[in-house]
């Protein structure tokens, strides 16, 4: 696996939890917001990463 799918991996994992997060507000307990709080952070971290991973000059080589 190289960098990129590596990298492309983690942001969509953290996309999907973060949807399904979403979805589980609606039960409006405490543990969907804390489930929610953390993917939240957990997508922004991904895509932080995947923002300084584009601009390595080693972006493609494989792992």
């Amino acid at each position: 696996m190289n960098w990129v799918e590596l990298v492309k991996q983690e942001l969509a994992q953290a996309q999907r939890e973060l949807k399904a997060a979403q979805e589980g507000l609606r039960a409006g307990t405490e543990a969907a917001r804390t489930r929610y709080a953390r993917a939240l952070h957990e997508a922004e971290r991904a895509l932080g990463r995947a923002s300084l991973a584009g601009r390595d000059p080693r972006w493609g080589q494989t792992i």
